[in-house]
């Protein structure tokens, strides 16, 4: 066994000792030999090493009164809103929503289903939060192309690995880039028979877990990400468009923009998208109320966990813009 071997089984003993069997510091200090601040430095890097992984289950509140109100209103399939006690900020908003997205899908899965993913922090999250549970027979399939030459904790291409290894199914993967320079470059990717088999897959899914974007640039991650340009978000404001699915962006009533990214972006056509039985959206942030709207309206999902403020926002749009309750 080699030093550092031997150092992460001390570390894995100290840290057994302490977190399963409840000995206080000192009393692992005198079995190991080393004194109660070492033992406190060993607990400290077992953290770091990921030898120790703490989960705090949430005791969450979720909301009935809003996910009725939002069910009657959109017509939705499956509504989660969650409520917190104090203000949450963006991680923490996004922390909150992937565990309540990754306890629904476990509720929807079923042995032989195909679930399909697109991309963005609110999917990491939910696919991190969610607990490993073997699914017969299924299959995990990446909707959207890959974000630049870079990997991403984000990106489509790792997350469909991190779900097909939690779930033990088959990934399949998109073997494209997510934008290209013009719309002849993206027309040829799209005759490639891998990429065409790929996007084939995703439309015979049984469930999408899609993350809602928006362009307002605060809340844009292609655009914080360096992915797309100010200019080419400009053109999607002046569009008229208030959000996207999958990188197809749509007005406030759900209608697909005229805009030249989509000829140049690689993934699931909105035709596809729509052939998914069940397409879950997770959001949240009043600020992104309108880009759920659109989604909503137009079918680019029909199912979502969002949170109680930003589902008041959005039950507010609906019936400022016509949509009664």
């Amino acid at each position: 066994m080699d030093k550092n071997t031997a150092r992460d089984e001390l570390l894995a003993y100290v840290a057994e000792k302490y977190y399963q069997d409840d000995l206080k510091q000192t009393e692992i200090a005198a079995l190991v030999g080393v004194t109660r601040s070492a033992v406190s430095r060993m607990l400290t890097e077992a953290r770091q090493k990921r030898l120790v992984e703490i989960i705090i289950h949430h005791p969450y509140q979720f909301s009935p009164d809003l996910e009725e109100k939002l069910h009657n209103t959109l017509h939705l399939k499956h509504v989660s809103v969650v409520s917190f006690q104090n203000q949450a900020t963006d991680p923490e908003l996004k922390k909150h929503l992937g565990r309540a997205g990754s306890r629904l899908i476990i509720k929807l899965i079923k042995p032989g289903d195909t679930i399909g993913l697109s991309w963005g922090t609110s999917i990491q999250s939910t696919v991190e939060t969610l607990e490993s549970a073997a699914v017969q027979d299924s299959r995990v399939v990446q909707l959207v192309g890959v974000l630049g030459s870079t990997r991403h904790s984000y990106s489509a291409q790792i997350l469909v690995e991190q779900l097909a290894h939690k779930i033990s199914g088959e990934g399949i993967y998109l073997y494209s880039p997510f934008i290209v320079e013009n719309g002849q470059t993206a027309a040829s990717l799209l005759e490639d028979p891998a990429v065409f088999q790929a996007l084939s897959a995703g439309r015979k899914c049984d469930l999408a877990l899609v993350g809602i974007g928006s362009t307002k640039a605060e809340f844009c991650s292609l655009f914080q990400e360096n992915h797309i340009s100010f200019e080419t978000l400009q053109d999607l404001q002046e569009s008229g468009a208030v959000g996207d699915v999958c990188g197809l962006y749509f007005n406030i009533n759900g209608i697909l923009s005229r805009v030249d990214f989509h000829q140049r972006r690689i993934g699931i056509s909105l035709a596809g998208l729509q052939e998914i039985n069940l397409r879950l959206g997770i959001a949240g942030n009043p600020g992104k109320a309108a880009a759920i709207l659109g989604a909503v309206r137009g079918g680019f999902i029909n199912a979502l966990v969002t949170d109680a403020k930003t589902a008041r926002k959005v039950l507010e749009l609906a019936r400022d813009s016509g949509q009664s309750e």
